[in-house]
């Protein structure tokens, strides 16, 4: 039981690519018994190599073996490890990756594709399901008539696969294998506000919650931009905070646009200038 790895390398590594992880397999995070993959000769950015199939959900990362011995773990965003997919993967699959990317793709074998379609268009399969039932109560009347004629892959079709064709058979999983963006990574979205209308201006008050902005120079940390009918307000802390208001009731004078931070009462105050001094019954259009 074995599937193909592929590592694709921007640029040429210092050294050859391994694969290490807390798998027996690979050397339980010992890089000198991790298993290293070769170099393909008709793609040089391109490592491959057989390796058993581990634990799912085992963690791993890839590793440059440089001359002298010292080797170089790849980079992940939080100096996270990978993880093997527990779904999707079987014996002669490929995952494919990139190094220093957290994204995975898993390419189905063509004996796993084939043996999907043949398993799963045998009419006898739909017994007890609801397309069945519907078949049974409403005969030739039945939404789905057009299901009940017996049909089977002879056993010596040949079953055609590959992008874009549809062979039938259990869903097969693409991709995995996505680290979770980091704090630094991640926005909020502030969806809670009030507004009051003025003669020429309107001001709209955003509550922010306690903590989120600090005490000593909280404007540093804000951030607004103001369009002639849009404001978008960033909160650069972690998770990063943001606030967009499209369609407004009307057009703004953007240079006389202001936003004032109140850090001892946890809001923001947007103070957005009217181009022309008229009532707004709404804040936005629809």
């Amino acid at each position: 039981m074995s599937l193909e790895f592929e590592v694709s390398f921007e640029g040429v590594p210092n050294g050859d690519i391994a694969v290490v992880g807390s798998d027996a397999t690979l050397g339980e995070w010992d890089p000198s018994k991790g298993t290293r993959l070769v170099r393909s000769k008709e793609e040089p950015s391109v490592w491959r190599g057989m390796i058993a199939l581990p634990t799912p959900e085992s963690e791993f990362k890839l590793v440059i073996f440089e001359a002298g011995g010292n080797f170089e773990w790849e980079q992940l965003p939080s100096n996270a490890n990978r993880v093997f997919p527990s779904r999707g993967v079987h014996n002669g699959c490929g995952l494919r990756m990139k190094f220093g990317v957290p994204r995975i793709e898993i390419k189905a074998s063509a004996e796993h594709i084939e043996a999907n379609a043949r398993a799963t268009r045998k009419i006898d399969e739909r017994q007890g399901s609801a397309l069945q039932e519907n078949l049974d109560r409403k005969g030739e009347n039945a939404y789905y008539f057009a299901h009940s004629r017996s049909f089977e892959v002879p056993p010596d079709a040949k079953v055609i696969s590959g992008p874009g064709l549809i062979t039938g058979g259990a869903p097969v999983l693409l991709e995995a294998g996505r680290v979770l963006d980091s704090e630094e990574d991640r926005t909020v979205w502030l969806k809670d506000y009030s507004w009051s209308d003025g003669t020429n201006k309107v001001k709209v008050y955003v509550p922010i919650s306690e903590g989120v902005l600090p005490s000593e120079n909280p404007d540093g940390v804000v951030e607004c931009e103001f369009s002639m009918t849009q404001v978008d307000l960033t909160i650069n802390c972690k998770p990063r905070r943001r606030l967009r208001i499209d369609k407004l009731n009307g057009e703004l004078s953007t240079d006389k646009c202001a936003a004032r931070v109140e850090a001892h009462k946890n809001r923001i105050v947007l103070q957005l200038a009217k181009k022309r001094e008229t009532a707004w019954y709404n804040l936005t259009k629809k």
